[in-house]
């Protein structure tokens, strides 16, 4: 055995540990989740590029549904519970709604808002499961949010719907916060 043998499999060896090393290491579901969630992203945004123009060019309404309040609550110790609140009033309120409206001409739409409803049940059931893993403190009050919605009647679907990135953007900071390495967890 030559000088350069060990020296090799030494070099092996501190590679290896490396590269385990600086990757994640996630020993239960909730990290799993919070690790594989730039993939449900990248879904959602596909989805959404394929909707994005038709709500936005119907959304002629200027006042923001998602605004600093929900920014605020997702930058809180309840975060999750905003998360939670708000996949809920998707998946019980606007995509519902946004299934049912699909009409002949639009009818090109609904496989990819119906994407976006199946994504969306995951991460609930996730973030429901990940409560502790969260240490979510208190609840969201999704009051505001659904009475701004209601007050902007038909106009409301357009506005949730175009509003849909900003959504993303809040669930992926917050979940980015989350990941191991970042600065609380």
């Amino acid at each position: 055995m030559t000088t350069a043998s060990p020296f090799l499999l030494l070099l092996c060896i501190l590679l290896i540990s490396a590269s385990v090393l600086s990757s994640p290491m996630c020993n239960n579901q909730c990290c799993r989740f919070v690790e594989g969630f730039p993939v449900k992203l990248r879904r959602l945004r596909e989805n959404y590029s394929q909707i994005r123009d038709y709500y936005e060019a119907n959304d002629d309404l200027d006042s923001a549904l998602l605004d600093q309040t929900v920014e605020d609550s997702f930058q809180s110790s309840f975060a999750c519970h905003t998360m939670k609140s708000i996949l809920d009033f998707y998946l019980d309120t606007v995509l519902p709604t946004a299934i049912s409206g699909v009409t002949e001409d639009t009818r090109d739409l609904k496989p990819h808002v119906e994407s976006i409803q199946l994504i969306f049940d995951e991460l609930k059931i996730d973030v429901v499961k990940c409560r502790n893993y969260f240490s979510c403190k208190k609840q969201f009050d999704i009051n505001n949010l659904n009475s701004s919605y209601t007050q902007m009647e038909t106009k409301g679907l357009y506005k949730a719907m175009g509003e849909l990135d900003v959504f993303f953007s809040y669930m992926e900071s917050y979940l980015a916060s989350k990941r191991r390495g970042s600065a609380s967890a």
